[in-house]
């Protein structure tokens, strides 16, 4: 069984710790989650070495997946990578789904199989989930 940590990568930084309050909630604790939301000074946007520092941390885990809100959160994420050590950085999945409903299915099948390819299935299924009839 693979071992996980997540980085939750938003503009605002109040919707990453959101979101992480939310995805800890289904998490056994299995999968580390680190929200990493906002630019530096409390200001709305993204911060690279905020978003290294979380993907640092998260070093000693087999994968660390990467869920990103808007369009530069992924440059950002992309560029907190290329400053990251390499043996760090071959361990980054850049998951391509919505953001909360995506990191929420990726932890809880994280925690019930340990994956890679069913965590990154399910988030990306998550694409799918239809809120109304």
């Amino acid at each position: 069984m693979s071992k996980f940590g997540v980085v939750l990568v938003s503009h605002s930084s109040d919707v990453a710790a959101g979101l992480k309050d939310i995805v800890d909630e289904m998490n056994d604790g299995s999968v580390t989650v680190i929200a990493a939301g906002g630019a530096d000074l409390g200001r709305i946007g993204t911060s690279a070495t905020k978003i290294m520092t979380a993907m640092e941390e998260l070093a000693d885990n087999d994968y660390i997946l990467v869920y990103t809100d808007l369009g530069s959160s992924i440059m950002s994420a992309e560029t907190a990578i290329d400053m990251l050590e390499e043996e760090v950085a071959e361990k980054i999945v850049m998951v391509d789904c919505p953001i909360v409903e995506g990191a929420l299915a990726g932890v809880v099948e994280g925690c019930v199989s340990g994956d890679l390819d069913s965590v990154i299935k399910a988030s990306e299924a998550a694409r799918e989930v239809r809120k109304l009839g």
